[in-house]
C-alpha cells in the first residue's frame, strides 16, 4: 500500500477575486443582512435546482435502483465536491467556488450514463448536438427555474467559467463542445480570461472529479464482485494494455481488502483503501504560476500540475473499472437496452406534429408550442436528457407497453 505523506502541506497565498470575477450575467441588488458571499451563494442556487435533486435518479456506472449501496450521480457530485473542497483549500484558491463547480459538473448528464449521453447525441446530430458539459451550462443558464423575470440561476462569472471543460462550438467532428447557441454567454463567462484553456478552478473541479470516479468506482466495483485480483489476473484485455509495475500496484490495493476475514473488515478496508487513494491524489497536486499569463485575470495566472506517478495511478484505476465492469455482459447488456429506450423516446417527443405537444408537462409544452422546428427538437431532448433513469422508463412504459400506463401512474 502506499503510505501516506507526512509532510505538511503548502502554505500558497490566497488567489484575489476581483468585482469582474463575482460579477452576474443580470445585475441583482444584494440584500442588506445577506451574510454569504457571491460564491457560497452560486452554491446554494446549484444545490436547491431540481437539475441538482435529478441526480439521485441517475446512473453513475451501476443502474438506479442495482442497489442502495452503489452510486449515483449525486452521491458522486457531492463526493467530488468534497475532494475539490481540499484540493482548494491546499492550492489557495476559493473553496465555495471549487464547490460550486463540482457540484455543477454533471447536472447536465441524461439518464443511463453516457450511454444516454451517447444515444442523445446520435439523435441530435442535425440540430446542434448533445453533450453532457454543454448541457450542464443551458442547465444553468436557461432551463433552471428561480426568478419569474428572466430564465436560469444568474451564477457568478468565475463560476460558470469554472464548468467550461470544453470551449469549443459544436460541429459534426467534435467530440466535446458547447452548443452554439451558447456562444455569446461562453464569451460573457471567459471574459477577462481565456476562450481556449480552462480556469484554475475549472482544472481543480476536472481533477477532483476524475479522483472520485476512479476512487469510488473501484468501491463499488469491489464491493459489486466485478472487481477482483482473480477477475484482474484473468483478463487478457488487462494484460495487454498494463505493464507488470501497475499490475502489482493494482493487484496490491484490491489484495489489500481481499485479506480481511470477514465482511464488516473488508467493509473497512475499502474504505481505508479510498480515503488513503484520495489523499495521495489531493497530495499529488501544485500550484504552478505560468511564466507569461495568458491573461490579466487571476483565475489563469496558474496551472494545476498533478504528479505523472499519481495521474498514471488513477488513469490506471479507471482502466481497470472500464474492462472489469462497463465491458462486463452484465452491464453491456443493460446499456443496449439503454440506448434503444433513450432513441425510441426521442423518436416520439421530436415528432413536429401538433399532437406531440399534450405528451409534454405543462411547462415544456408551453415552450414546444411557441418554438419553430430547431427549438422544438431541442425541447425534446432538454425534456429527455432531464430524466431519471426510472421516469425514463416510465415514460417508455406508458408509451410502448400495452399493460402499462394510468393516469395516476405519474
Amino acid at each position: 500500500m502506499i503510505k501516506p505523506q507526512s509532510e505538511p502541506p503548502p502554505k500558497l497565498a490566497p488567489l484575489n477575486y476581483s468585482a469582474s470575477d463575482c460579477a452576474r450575467q443580470y445585475p441583482e441588488p444584494r440584500k442588506d443582512d445577506e451574510e454569504r458571499g457571491n460564491f457560497e451563494i452560486d452554491r446554494a442556487r446549484i444545490i436547491h435546482s431540481a437539475a441538482f435533486r435529478r441526480l439521485q435518479g441517475k446512473t453513475q456506472v451501476f443502474v438506479s435502483g442495482s442497489g442502495d449501496f452503489f452510486r449515483t450521480r449525486l452521491t458522486h457530485s457531492l463526493e467530488a465536491a468534497q475532494i475539490g473542497k481540499g484540493l482548494a483549500l491546499r492550492l489557495g484558491t476559493q473553496p465555495d467556488l471549487v464547490e460550486a463547480s463540482c457540484l455543477a459538473h454533471d447536472l447536465g448528464h441524461p439518464p443511463f450514463g453516457h450511454t444516454g449521453e451517447a444515444a442523445l447525441h446520435a439523435c441530435m446530430q442535425k440540430y446542434g448536438g448533445f453533450e453532457g458539459n454543454a448541457q450542464n451550462l443551458r442547465i444553468l443558464s436557461r432551463l433552471s427555474t428561480k426568478f419569474i423575470e428572466r430564465d436560469g440561476l444568474n451564477l457568478c462569472r468565475a463560476t460558470l467559467d469554472s464548468i467550461l471543460k470544453y470551449k469549443t462550438p459544436f460541429a459534426p467532428a467534435v467530440k466535446k463542445f458547447y452548443y452554439s447557441d451558447d456562444q455569446a454567454l461562453v464569451e460573457w463567462a471567459c471574459e477577462g480570461g481565456s476562450l481556449s484553456e480552462k480556469s484554475f478552478e475549472c482544472q481543480i473541479m476536472d481533477w477532483a472529479d476524475e479522483i472520485a470516479y476512479s476512487v469510488h468506482d473501484l468501491e463499488d466495483g469491489m464491493k459489486a464482485g466485478m472487481i477482483t485480483s482473480h477477475r484482474l489476473l484473468n483478463s487478457p484485455h488487462i494484460h495487454d494494455t498494463l505493464d507488470d509495475a501497475h499490475l502489482e500496484w493494482m493487484l496490491a490495493q484490491i489484495r489489500f481488502v481481499e485479506e480481511q476475514s470477514g465482511e464488516r473488515s473488508r467493509k473497512a478496508a475499502r474504505k481505508e483503501l479510498t480515503s488513503r487513494l484520495i489523499h495521495d491524489f489531493v497530495r499529488a497536486t501544485q500550484r504552478h504560476e505560468r511564466e507569461v499569463p495568458s491573461t490579466t485575470s487571476e483565475r489563469y495566472r496558474y496551472r494545476l500540475l498533478v504528479d505523472p506517478l499519481q495521474r498514471e495511478r488513477c488513469r490506471v484505476l479507471k482502466h481497470v473499472m472500464f474492462r472489469l465492469i462497463v465491458e462486463d455482459a452484465r452491464v453491456a447488456t443493460l446499456e443496449s437496452k439503454a440506448e434503444r429506450l433513450v432513441q425510441a423516446l426521442f423518436q416520439v417527443f421530436s415528432n413536429l406534429e401538433d399532437r406531440t405537444a399534450f405528451l409534454f408537462p405543462d411547462d415544456f409544452r408551453e415552450q414546444w408550442e411557441r418554438s419553430d422546428e430547431a427549438g422544438k427538437i431541442r425541447i425534446a431532448c432538454d425534456y429527455i436528457a432531464g430524466m431519471t433513469d426510472d421516469y425514463a422508463e416510465r415514460i417508455y412504459a406508458r408509451l410502448f407497453l400495452p399493460q402499462a400506463g394510468s393516469i395516476y401512474s405519474l
